[in-house]
């Protein structure tokens, strides 16, 4: 598995910088078939702090916790914040920041998001019947 990066910056609307970064994975073949064999693309890897919070105020809000309409508005704001998946790295993840440090940390991410990846891969790769000796 290689993790591939790129970054970028464009004007906004402001003027101010916007800081882009593309992240893929390309899989080997075999380690391909993994992901398509145990079904692992559609696998959370990494969400970001604010989409978990959003997400939990959004089921705060079908439980009668909150408004409806302030449980609609955390959903939509849960689905723009950082939702990384096996699928979405392979396809490719694309990352808009204002900030050189949300840049990094959203590479820092990525970049532990791709190791869970990688192991994931090496654990389904010994579902073979494979006998393990663990020393105690």
């Amino acid at each position: 598995m290689q993790l591939k990066l790129q970054r970028s910056q464009r004007s906004g609307f402001t003027g101010k910088v916007v800081f882009a970064l593309n992240a893929r994975i390309q899989l080997t073949p075999a380690e391909a078939e993994l992901v398509r064999k145990y079904g692992l693309g559609k696998q959370t890897v990494y969400d970001s702090e604010v989409r978990r919070k959003h997400a939990e105020t959004a089921v705060d809000a079908g439980q009668g916790r909150v408004g409806l309409l302030r449980g609609f508005t955390a959903l939509a704001m849960a689905a723009l914040a950082l939702h990384v998946t096996v699928d979405s790295l392979v396809n490719g993840q694309h990352i808009e920041t204002k900030s050189l440090d949300e840049l990094l940390g959203a590479e820092a991410a990525v970049r532990e998001a791709c190791e869970k990846v990688k192991l994931y891969l090496e654990t389904a790769a010994t579902f073979d019947g494979r006998e393990e000796i663990v020393e105690l």
